[in-house]
């Protein structure tokens, strides 16, 4: 067994997660992390009593078992999410046969289509490119996907894979804006039926981590930002943290990689803060909801305007009454009427306050974009120009969203390399 000193820079999900992973296998692992809890945007916060998601606010992302492991509590109900635009309301059940029904009625007839081809191409990613030492290409991807008809997924736009399949009203539901002109892959990277709640808020999930973490020997500070690397005969020997220094052999970068831009030579340039906004709110009660939507209160509402989420119908844990939103609210004014009038107080999260909340650099919530020039072979991988150091972050491949994965593949990469046995981590 190899005895290692790994030092983990970032307490969020996959910092966490990856420390967990590494100290189970016997290896001596330290954490550090900038703010005074662990969790990073998978944060949940209280006010007056009542538990909000700050950041991120639903898990469908993450592999199932990696949720099985830190047992983090889901929450589910067979309507995960709801279409609702120009006046038509399509559930989205978790049941397959059930939500291409659904879709057929509102006169989507080729959306089973559209899903089958997705669906496969979505397990293609999985078995082949996911688990993986570097960022897949494209090339690759496309040869594969060759041989089961759906090149289309990795070659077109998804603008255009989206125009071939469903009407235009329904495309902001698979992809984010911004996105139209990437390859149809973020369609399959964003897509899943297994979109839920965790009880608590997503605080939860770094909760679970932690706990598994610091059981198995996880040495965890928290208010310890990073502000040097310490570099020896072209090596990085230690970090410090004001007149603290903590030294290592094995260095993990946990946060965004503009953090770090020195580590990899082609760390993208970014001088713009993205236009997102996210509203955590505590109402006096639920506000009426319009008579189509009687009956699907408790699901993820995919609107014209943006998403929403009444996270404490499903989750009694929350103590009280609490919407999530990325929609605006004069927007969600109109929709509901009397909503406004049941407001107590709104947390406002955007791209210029996560920065600091989160030491975000430009509050990207992907840590870099999820764009064509961001995407499989253009993400960073794990690597950098110190073979002592490693980017472990939504900024690496596959991508944004808590997942996870970038910690499994470091993982087993500082196992391959410095543990005496092959040890590699079940994925």
């Amino acid at each position: 067994m190899s005895t290692k000193r790994i030092v983990i820079v970032g307490g969020g999900h996959n910092g966490l997660i990856l420390s967990a992973l590494l100290a189970e296998q016997g290896a001596k692992v330290t954490l550090l992390e900038a703010n005074s809890k662990l969790g990073g945007m998978t944060d949940t916060i209280e006010i007056q009593g009542v538990k909000l998601s700050r950041a991120s606010y639903v898990l469908g992302l993450m592999p199932g078992f990696l949720i099985n492991k830190f047992k983090i509590p889901l929450l589910y109900n067979d309507i995960f999410q709801v279409f609702y635009v120009n006046d038509k309301v399509i559930p989205f059940y978790r049941d397959s046969r059930k939500r291409r029904e659904e879709m057929i009625k509102a006169g989507e007839t080729r959306y089973p289509e559209f899903e089958d081809k997705l669906l496969k191409f979505k397990k293609l990613l999985y078995d082949k490119f996911t688990f993986v030492e570097k960022p897949p290409t494209k090339d690759s991807i496309l040869e594969e996907a060759k041989k089961y008809g759906l090149e289309e997924f990795i070659q077109e736009p998804a603008k255009k894979v989206l125009s071939e399949y469903i009407s235009e009203d329904y495309h902001e539901f698979f992809i984010y804006p911004g996105m139209e002109r990437t390859s149809a892959y973020v369609i399959a990277y964003f897509f899943s039926p297994e979109w839920s709640l965790v009880e608590g808020g997503m605080g939860t999930v770094s909760q679970k981590i932690a706990e598994y973490a610091i059981d198995k020997g996880v040495e965890v500070r928290v208010n310890s930002k990073v502000e040097e690397l310490i570099v020896r005969d072209d090596k990085v020997v230690g970090v410090r943290m004001g007149n603290t220094v903590v030294d290592g052999d094995v260095f993990v970068i946990a946060t965004s990689p503009l953090q770090f831009p020195e580590l990899v030579p082609n760390v993208p340039k970014r001088g713009y803060y993205p236009g997102w906004k996210k509203y955590n709110v505590i109402l006096s009660d639920y506000p009426r909801f319009p008579e189509k939507l009687k009956g699907l209160e408790n699901s993820l509402l995919d609107t014209e305007f943006g998403e929403l989420l009444f996270p404490s119908i499903l989750d009694k844990s929350r103590n009280g009454v609490v919407m999530e939103t990325m929609a605006d609210l004069e927007d969600l004014y109109q929709m509901f009427p009397d909503l406004k009038s049941k407001v107590k107080y709104v947390d406002e999260l955007n791209a210029f306050n996560a920065e600091k909340i989160y030491n975000l650099p430009y509050g990207d919530l992907n840590h870099l974009p999820m764009r064509e020039e961001f995407i499989l072979e253009k993400r960073l991988g794990y690597e950098t120009k110190y073979d002592n150091v490693y980017l472990c972050s939504a900024g690496t491949y596959p991508g944004g969203q808590v997942t996870g994965i970038p910690a499994v593949n470091v993982a087993n990469l500082i196992l391959k390399k410095y543990f005496t046995r092959s040890t590699f981590v079940v994925s």
